[in-house]
């Protein structure tokens, strides 16, 4: 997760869809630096130095701009191909403030280069204290006027000595971030068009033989009906499957939108090449022997995208199945899978070709169908994100579906899943996100994160994605949304005419957190008009046996009208003729389709069937069908969480009045060790405005200066002694903590503790003032995938025993950390369990936030244990505190 600022590397995609990158300068740059600066307009070079300057000066001026500290002066280039074409430096003016300025290339003026490497280097300046950039711009510069304008950072302009001054913050706030990531969607849609509109593809390692990838893929592209012309490259063939082929893609005369390659790995380098030097711009590589096989494949990998960089490609692949597109004006199966997936709505992307297969099979056998399918293999270049961002304004797609193995930028991700998700539903089926076991730490909150899925899990919740355990369960939600309303809550009527399916039903909606309240009085006084004596009408609905057509219909439009119902469950054992089960089937239809005017979703359990999720339809208007309460119960459950979270209000990230500077300069003294020494922590937590209990600390030579010591210890009453060393996680199990002493006996206590724990390197001992209250716990510990992750739960030594956790991905909103708690097993601890008095629950999520902002600003912290936190009506104070550190100058992606 974290990025060396003296290592930057962005990849960067323009507004028209060519790729470059940004990196920091280095002193071999000098020639092509200069070159950049030589081959610029006067116009452009009067802009950057408000003259034009003798080639004696520029060559002084690169001389100075290659040789940075990258902390008071930074410099960064934009690459495209082996060109410079972009410079952009800063030198610090003061401690919090610095000169910024920019020099692109003529031909890629215009194109967002200097808008990308204003934001790489305001991230830079962000984590090295500087605070403001100002520009010094001549008036008639109106492009660099507009650059800093159009940033999205808020900018103030005055004039000096009739130079126009910019001043703009080096925060990337989140209105900053989602102004570049507008821009960066342009640029990827931009680049996708290339591979989902081409008007003409070459299959490269076209080959005769349907048995072989690159002859399976072209057949596909033959028979799915292709709308664009398709270019075989076979260096020994003169046509290929009925097609004239060519030895090279070199030789093809005409232009290229797409190559599909599918040669012997050791080929691979050499043919991309080719296609840089025609110009084509999208590449799918099918060809496996990359990073998936090792050393070897990964540098083959590496030096695959260096050619893609110099010649400004986009990459699907390598080692995957391909792309397909169903859209009837395209029809592009550029895959080798044995049968495509029916047109439909859902676009698809995976990282397994294994799972990309049994995805068409599901998408066909269940009535589905999907707009794109991507096979993504090893995610070189483009990825899940792009995809997304494709996918989110695409006319074709409602609903998108991602099988992940890994995440490349997940903060980048979820920014774009919380956007994405407000639109459209974005479902995953996620494996192997983490390896098993991952590195245990010695913390609480370490080796309570550890488990990869419930980290997972909650990211999903949090950024609005449905995650399913499994193909049914994701294709069944699939199924829902494509063609039901989503519920308005979490309230379910069951309907059924079979009471056992109905209590089974009910028992798993409870169990996926849905609610079965009973009808309203109206509501059974209608159905009791209509239904049989002995039929049930509280909820679950229990027709009996008897009910046909008429009595589903009937029923179903009463429930429906219900204002206490969200959502219904019809419920069908088949008891009667076909013809009667047909009636039945209808009778749902019909009155599905007045619940889904009222905002209504209604699903069907079909028992005794082989239907599992497939649909009853008529007239293009469908209902889901399920064989299985359970799977029926967890897709509503899915559904109608997501209803939930769409409905929850957009937030800003809290912040808080905090002393930065007092903290950073106690961490920047801590960074000689790797915990934190326990009064510097607090010190630490103190200037977030943490609530922490009086508290008086000795070093080992201060402890045996007893008139000193006790005369301290007895102004703080009763105390909890503690021991302070690196060495001790858990001071319980140590007998390195007492609680409840005063005056000598507390001091004499601390002195034979110290004794008796010389084996663990002791530094010294605290005092602290009791605190009264519930024990709860706040940690932060740094996933390899998704960074600092923030948990709370029950506090204290039960923290372990009783894994009653919540956690979420940093930075968390307000409403995220209240949900935190609300979760929790322990919150009715909080609220007043059994008569006890309710607790300041709201202090508590302060607590979260203020430890959340924290860690945001200082990626130094690496581990944060605050255990217990005494919650009590006043406060929430951090009665014990472990925090791990790591000497670094580097920052979280962004």
């Amino acid at each position: 997760m974290r990025e060396k600022l003296y290592g930057v590397f962005r990849e960067l995609t323009l507004k028209d869809g060519t790729a470059v990158f940004i990196r920091e300068v280095k002193e071999e740059d000098r020639e092509e630096l200069f070159r950049l600066y030589s081959c610029l307009s006067d116009e452009s070079l009067c802009f950057r130095f408000f003259s034009r300057p003798t080639e004696y000066g520029l060559r002084e001026f690169v001389e100075k701009a290659v040789k940075v500290d990258f902390r008071n002066s930074v410099g960064i280039v934009a690459i495209y191909g082996n060109r410079i074409v972009g410079h952009a430096e800063y030198r610090a003016l003061s401690k919090d403030r610095a000169e910024v300025a920019f020099a692109v290339s003529d031909d890629f003026q215009d194109r967002g280069v200097g808008t990308a490497m204003l934001g790489v280097l305001a991230e830079i300046a962000e984590k090295n204290g500087i605070e403001i950039f100002e520009a010094n711009v001549r008036s008639d510069n109106h492009r660099m006027i507009k650059l800093f304008r159009d940033s999205g950072f808020p900018v103030k302009t005055h004039v000096k000595y009739g130079t126009i001054v910019v001043e703009m913050p080096t925060a990337l706030t989140e209105e900053v971030l989602e102004q570049f990531e507008r821009r960066d969607k342009i640029a990827t849609v931009n680049a996708l068009r290339r591979f989902f509109q081409p008007k003409s593809v070459a299959v490269i390692g076209a080959s005769r033989d349907r048995k072989k990838v690159g002859g399976k893929t072209l057949y596909n592209m033959l028979v799915y009906g292709y709308t664009g012309t398709i270019y075989p490259v076979n260096s020994k063939a003169h046509s290929v499957q009925g097609i004239k082929s060519y030895p090279s893609i070199g030789d093809i005369p005409d232009e290229i939108d797409l190559a599909v390659i599918s040669v012997p790995a050791e080929e691979v380098i050499e043919v991309a090449e080719e296609c840089g030097r025609k110009g084509v711009k999208a590449l799918v590589i099918l060809s496996a022997g990359f990073a998936e096989v090792g050393e070897e494949g990964k540098k083959r990998q590496e030096k695959l995208l260096e050619i893609c960089r110099t010649y400004g490609m986009r990459l699907i692949g390598p080692n995957c199945m391909g792309i397909l597109v169903t859209d009837p004006e395209i029809r592009l199966n550029a895959t080798f899978a044995p049968k495509p997936p029916m047109e439909g709505r859902i676009g698809f992307a995976s990282q397994s070709g294994a799972v990309g297969l049994a995805i068409m099979e599901f998408v066909n056998s269940h009535g589905l169908g999907l707009s794109y399918f991507v096979s993504l293999g090893n995610k070189a270049d483009i990825s899940s994100n792009d995809l997304i961002e494709y996918w989110e304004d695409d006319e074709k797609t409602d609903v998108i579906m991602l099988y992940l193995e890994s995440f490349g930028n997940p903060r980048k991700f979820a920014r774009l899943a919380k956007r994405v998700s407000r639109k459209k539903p974005i479902l995953a089926l996620a494996s192997g996100i983490t390896p098993a076991g991952a590195k245990a730490v010695a913390s609480h909150t370490g080796s309570i994160i550890s488990t990869s899925s419930f980290v997972v899990d909650s990211f999903f919740k949090q950024v609005g994605i449905i995650r399913a355990s499994s193909l049914d369960e994701l294709f069944g939600v699939a199924a829902f949304l494509l063609s039901q309303p989503l519920p308005g809550g979490k309230n379910v009527a069951i309907v059924t005419n079979g009471g056992g399916l109905g209590a089974i039903t009910a028992d798993w909606c409870e169990q996926v957190g849905l609610n079965i309240p009973e009808l309203s009085n109206e509501t059974q006084r209608l159905l009791k008009e209509f239904l049989p004596k002995m039929a049930s009408v509280k909820n679950p609905v229990d027709m009996t046996a008897a009910a046909g057509g008429e009595e589903y219909e009937k029923t179903l439009k009463v429930v429906a009208e219900d204002g206490s119902i969200d959502s219904i469950i019809a419920i069908f054992a088949q008891a009667v003729s076909t013809e009667e089960a047909n009636t039945v089937k209808n009778a749902i239809l019909n009155a599905t389709k007045f619940a889904n005017s009222l905002g209504k979703p209604v699903i069907m359990i079909y028992a005794g069937t082989d239907t599992e999720g497939s649909f009853i339809s008529d007239e293009g208007f469908s209902v889901p069908v399920f064989v299985y309460p359970n799977l029926a119960a967890k897709v509503l459950g899915k559904t109608a969480d997501y209803a939930l979270w769409r409905l929850k209000p957009k937030e800003s990230i809290p912040s808080f009045e905090v002393d930065r500077d007092r903290a950073a300069a106690i961490i920047a003294d801590s960074l000689d060790r790797e915990w934190m020494r326990a009064d510097k922590a607090f010190e630490l937590l103190k200037c977030y405005g943490m609530s922490v209990p009086e508290y008086a600390f000795f070093t080992l030579s201060e402890l045996y200066n007893d008139k000193f010591v006790l005369e301290k210890v007895q102004k703080l009453g009763k105390v909890a002694v503690k021991a302070v060393s690196e060495k001790i996680v858990h001071k319980t199990d140590l007998g390195a903590v007492k609680t409840n002493l005063e005056g000598e006996e507390a001091v004499e206590f601390a002195k034979n503790m110290v004794e008796r724990l010389s084996q663990f390197d002791v530094e010294g001992v605290m005092f602290q003032k009791m605190a009264e209250g519930v024990e709860m716990y706040i940690g932060m510990s740094e996933d390899r995938t998704f960074g600092p992750i923030i948990t709370c739960g029950a506090g204290g030594i039960f923290v372990e025993i009783f894994s009653d956790v919540s956690a979420r991905v940093t930075p968390i909103t307000r409403s995220e950390a209240v949900e935190m708690v609300k979760s929790l097993r322990s919150y009715s601890l909080l609220t007043g369990y059994r008569g006890r008095k309710p607790v300041n629950v709201d202090a508590f999520v302060d607590a979260i936030l203020r430890i959340n902002l924290l860690v945001e600003d200082f990626s130094e912290i690496v581990e944060i244990d605050c255990n217990p936190v005494v919650v009590n009506e006043k406060a929430a104070e951090v009665v014990d505190v472990r925090i791990r550190l790591r000497d670094t100058t580097a920052g979280r992606k962004r």
